[in-house]
Protein backbone atom coordinates (compact mmCIF):
# COMPACT_ATOMS: atom_id res chain seq x y z
CA UNK A 1 0.00 0.00 0.00
CA UNK A 2 1.34 3.52 -0.59
CA UNK A 3 0.85 6.59 1.85
CA UNK A 4 -2.42 7.60 0.36
CA UNK A 5 -4.23 4.17 0.30
CA UNK A 6 -3.04 3.69 4.26
CA UNK A 7 -4.51 7.14 5.14
CA UNK A 8 -7.76 6.63 3.03
CA UNK A 9 -8.29 3.03 4.43
CA UNK A 10 -7.51 4.81 7.87
CA UNK A 11 -9.78 6.94 7.65
CA UNK A 12 -12.70 4.66 6.51
CA UNK A 13 -11.62 2.63 9.40
CA UNK A 14 -12.32 5.38 12.13
CA UNK A 15 -15.97 5.54 10.43
CA UNK A 16 -18.10 4.71 7.47
CA UNK A 17 -17.89 7.45 5.08
CA UNK A 18 -19.15 8.46 2.00
CA UNK A 19 -17.33 10.55 -0.97
CA UNK A 20 -18.76 13.76 -0.18
CA UNK A 21 -17.77 13.35 3.30
CA UNK A 22 -14.36 12.36 2.45
CA UNK A 23 -13.94 15.37 0.24
CA UNK A 24 -15.41 17.27 3.16
CA UNK A 25 -12.60 16.04 5.61
CA UNK A 26 -10.00 16.52 3.05
CA UNK A 27 -10.78 20.38 2.36
CA UNK A 28 -11.54 21.06 6.37
CA UNK A 29 -8.18 19.81 7.11
CA UNK A 30 -5.84 21.27 4.70
CA UNK A 31 -4.71 17.81 3.38
CA UNK A 32 -3.47 19.20 0.48
CA UNK A 33 -0.66 20.45 2.70
CA UNK A 34 0.38 16.77 3.05
CA UNK A 35 -0.95 14.26 0.74
CA UNK A 36 -1.40 14.28 -2.84
CA UNK A 37 -5.19 13.22 -3.03
CA UNK A 38 -7.92 14.21 -5.56
CA UNK A 39 -11.44 13.28 -4.97
CA UNK A 40 -10.90 11.08 -8.81
CA UNK A 41 -8.20 9.15 -7.28
CA UNK A 42 -10.09 8.63 -3.99
CA UNK A 43 -12.65 6.94 -6.04
CA UNK A 44 -10.19 4.88 -8.34
CA UNK A 45 -8.92 4.04 -4.43
CA UNK A 46 -12.43 2.86 -3.25
CA UNK A 47 -13.43 0.64 -6.22
CA UNK A 48 -9.71 -0.75 -5.38
CA UNK A 49 -10.38 -1.21 -2.20
CA UNK A 50 -13.62 -2.74 -2.74
CA UNK A 51 -12.22 -5.10 -5.34
CA UNK A 52 -9.74 -6.22 -2.91
CA UNK A 53 -12.10 -7.06 -0.02
CA UNK A 54 -10.90 -4.36 1.92
CA UNK A 55 -14.31 -2.18 2.13
CA UNK A 56 -18.00 -2.75 1.42
CA UNK A 57 -20.19 -0.15 0.44
CA UNK A 58 -24.13 0.57 0.36
CA UNK A 59 -26.55 2.67 -0.77
CA UNK A 60 -28.21 4.83 1.62
CA UNK A 61 -31.07 7.14 0.54
CA UNK A 62 -31.12 10.42 1.44
CA UNK A 63 -34.27 12.85 1.36
CA UNK A 64 -34.56 14.82 -2.33
CA UNK A 65 -31.07 13.83 -3.12
CA UNK A 66 -29.06 11.04 -4.92
CA UNK A 67 -28.83 7.69 -2.62
CA UNK A 68 -25.21 7.75 -1.04
CA UNK A 69 -22.95 5.15 -1.51
CA UNK A 70 -21.55 4.80 2.41
CA UNK A 71 -17.79 2.96 2.33
CA UNK A 72 -17.45 0.97 5.49
CA UNK A 73 -14.04 -1.34 6.28
CA UNK A 74 -14.30 -5.22 6.09
CA UNK A 75 -12.25 -7.27 8.41
CA UNK A 76 -10.09 -8.02 5.76
CA UNK A 77 -9.58 -4.66 4.84
CA UNK A 78 -8.49 -4.22 8.97
CA UNK A 79 -6.28 -6.54 8.49
CA UNK A 80 -4.50 -5.04 5.69
CA UNK A 81 -4.53 -2.15 7.35
CA UNK A 82 -2.91 -3.10 10.57
CA UNK A 83 -0.49 -5.47 8.64
CA UNK A 84 0.53 -2.57 6.78
CA UNK A 85 0.97 0.34 9.77
CA UNK A 86 2.92 -2.80 11.45
CA UNK A 87 5.91 -2.18 8.65
CA UNK A 88 6.35 1.20 9.61
CA UNK A 89 7.02 2.65 6.46
CA UNK A 90 6.34 6.64 6.90
CA UNK A 91 9.53 7.39 6.23
CA UNK A 92 10.63 10.27 3.83
CA UNK A 93 10.13 8.60 -0.23
CA UNK A 94 12.85 10.02 -2.81
CA UNK A 95 11.81 13.73 -3.44
CA UNK A 96 11.71 15.38 -6.93
CA UNK A 97 11.95 18.78 -6.74
CA UNK A 98 10.81 20.80 -10.05
CA UNK A 99 12.98 23.67 -9.34
CA UNK A 100 15.74 21.37 -9.59
CA UNK A 101 14.61 19.88 -12.41
CA UNK A 102 13.69 23.46 -14.31
CA UNK A 103 18.33 24.33 -13.27
CA UNK A 104 19.41 21.07 -14.46
CA UNK A 105 17.10 21.90 -17.80
CA UNK A 106 18.46 25.59 -17.96
CA UNK A 107 22.18 23.53 -17.66
CA UNK A 108 21.64 21.46 -20.32
CA UNK A 109 19.83 23.28 -22.92
CA UNK A 110 20.84 27.05 -24.74
CA UNK A 111 19.28 28.41 -21.53
CA UNK A 112 17.00 30.61 -23.73
CA UNK A 113 14.17 30.02 -21.27
CA UNK A 114 13.87 33.10 -18.29
CA UNK A 115 15.14 30.99 -15.40
CA UNK A 116 15.58 34.33 -13.09
CA UNK A 117 11.86 34.73 -13.75
CA UNK A 118 10.57 31.31 -12.74
CA UNK A 119 12.58 31.37 -9.89
CA UNK A 120 11.35 35.23 -9.29
CA UNK A 121 7.62 33.26 -9.13
CA UNK A 122 8.29 30.50 -7.46
CA UNK A 123 9.63 32.68 -4.42
CA UNK A 124 6.52 35.07 -4.35
CA UNK A 125 4.68 31.94 -4.45
CA UNK A 126 6.19 30.44 -1.80
CA UNK A 127 5.89 33.71 0.19
CA UNK A 128 2.26 34.14 -0.54
CA UNK A 129 1.66 30.39 0.95
CA UNK A 130 3.55 31.31 4.02
CA UNK A 131 1.70 34.25 4.74
CA UNK A 132 -1.61 31.97 4.90
CA UNK A 133 -0.49 30.38 7.76
CA UNK A 134 -1.63 31.58 11.09
CA UNK A 135 -0.18 29.84 13.84
CA UNK A 136 -1.07 31.73 16.98
CA UNK A 137 -2.93 29.95 19.65
CA UNK A 138 -5.35 32.65 20.81
CA UNK A 139 -5.86 33.35 24.45
CA UNK A 140 -3.67 30.30 24.80
CA UNK A 141 -6.22 27.94 24.84
CA UNK A 142 -5.87 24.20 25.04
CA UNK A 143 -5.90 22.47 21.81
CA UNK A 144 -7.51 19.18 21.59
CA UNK A 145 -4.63 16.50 20.23
CA UNK A 146 -5.99 16.50 16.97
CA UNK A 147 -5.26 20.05 17.03
CA UNK A 148 -1.59 19.74 18.02
CA UNK A 149 -1.36 17.29 15.42
CA UNK A 150 -2.52 19.21 12.52
CA UNK A 151 -0.51 22.00 13.94
CA UNK A 152 2.72 19.53 13.64
CA UNK A 153 1.98 19.29 10.25
CA UNK A 154 1.44 22.45 9.33
CA UNK A 155 4.80 23.62 10.99
CA UNK A 156 6.49 20.87 8.93
CA UNK A 157 5.36 22.62 5.90
CA UNK A 158 6.06 25.74 7.19
CA UNK A 159 9.73 24.58 7.86
CA UNK A 160 9.96 22.88 4.17
CA UNK A 161 8.49 26.14 2.84
CA UNK A 162 11.37 28.13 4.40
CA UNK A 163 14.12 26.11 3.16
CA UNK A 164 12.88 26.03 -0.96
CA UNK A 165 12.79 29.81 0.07
CA UNK A 166 16.05 29.74 1.25
CA UNK A 167 17.61 28.00 -1.21
CA UNK A 168 15.86 29.49 -4.18
CA UNK A 169 17.23 33.39 -3.14
CA UNK A 170 20.73 31.12 -3.14
CA UNK A 171 20.16 30.11 -6.87
CA UNK A 172 19.03 33.74 -7.83
CA UNK A 173 21.63 35.42 -6.19
CA UNK A 174 24.10 32.98 -7.95
CA UNK A 175 22.22 33.82 -11.30
CA UNK A 176 22.99 36.99 -10.36
CA UNK A 177 26.61 37.36 -9.56
CA UNK A 178 27.73 35.08 -11.92
CA UNK A 179 29.23 31.29 -10.95
CA UNK A 180 32.56 31.81 -9.94
CA UNK A 181 34.84 28.73 -11.06
CA UNK A 182 37.27 27.12 -8.78
CA UNK A 183 40.70 26.91 -8.73
CA UNK A 184 42.36 24.04 -9.92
Amino acid sequence: MNTAEIFLLSLINQSPRYGYEIAQFLEETNANLWINMSMPYVYRLLKNFEDRGWVSSRLVESANRPHKKVFAITPRGEKALAAELKKEKFGIDKIYFNMDVALAVYTITDRSFDLKALIDNEIKRIEAELEQFNLDNPGDEKLSEDAVYAMLIIQHRIGFLHSELEWLKTVRSVLDNGVKARPD
